[in-house]
């Protein structure tokens, strides 16, 4: 009869173990606060959701994906084990090959719900190199994703991260992501500032962000929706709190 679980208690991360690649995290946690957890030790979840409020959590028993699930999948493939409360009021310690393990991604609560996951993390540099690679044909662009995803790689060189946009049926966008330690002289761009990162696509054939931005580039303005809100417009953007560029904030803008 309670209107819903009390989960407020469930928004952390337990531990992160450098060494076995590990994390231990709760259910509600949000990707922004586990990359916070991670990053630190130069390790990210091998998939993080383009949203900071996305929990690991809604990911597993719901849908998740970005740039790196090319190779890592989705995020409940990264799972290791989980503890799930089941609507018999138990606590379930399941892994892989348990059926309440193998059934969950994708239940959407409907088996119960992930009070803690332990996943899998991988390394990851300083900096990410960007390439955008336009194709103004979507059967050449599709059999390059094909390529890129058996190989690993594209003109010889590595690929980590593989996005890509339409802005119309003749002007695609794939961008090609590797992870960095060097600079090269180059100063990362910032578009949680001034700049808006989906324009970028269009205005140049490489960049540079840090891991950190690289992760949240498509937060700051929901995709490109925070043009609903002015918040693209150089005046309201020089005036919007750069706290307050973010996809839960135009969310709850929405709701109202």
């Amino acid at each position: 009869g309670a209107p819903g679980l009390d989960v407020s208690g469930l928004a952390g991360v337990i531990e992160v173990d450098p060494d076995a690649l590990t994390a231990d995290v709760q259910g509600m946690c949000t990707y922004e606060d586990l990359v916070d957890a991670t990053l630190p030790h130069g390790l990210i979840p091998l998939v993080v959701p383009q949203l900071r409020t996305i929990t690991l959590g809604g990911a597993v028993t719901g849908l998740g994906i970005e740039s790196t699930s090319f190779r890592s999948g989705l995020p409940h493939e990264s799972v290791l084990e989980m503890d799930v409360l089941t609507g018999a009021g138990e606590v379930v310690t399941c892994r892989p090959g348990d059926d309440l393990f193998d059934t969950f991604p994708n239940s959407y609560g409907s088996l119960g719900y992930a009070t803690r996951l332990k996943i899998t993390l991988e390394q990851v540099a300083p900096y990410v190199a960007l390439r955008h690679v336009r194709f103004d044909d979507a059967g050449l662009l599709a059999k390059t994703i094909a390529a890129i995803v058996e190989t690993g790689e594209h003109d010889g060189e590595r690929v980590d991260g593989l996005d890509g946009v339409a802005f119309e049926p003749g002007e695609l966008y794939l961008t090609l992501a590797r992870w960095t330690d060097r600079l090269d002289g180059a100063t990362p761009s910032d578009y949680a500032g001034q700049q808006v990162f989906y324009r970028s696509l269009q205005e140049r054939p490489t960049d540079l962000l840090t891991i950190y931005d690289y992760l949240w580039r498509w937060d700051t303005d929901w995709f490109w929706c925070s043009g609903a809100f002015g918040a693209q417009h150089p005046v309201v953007r020089r005036i919007w709190p750069r706290r307050l560029r973010r996809s839960d904030v135009y969310h709850r803008l929405l709701g109202l």
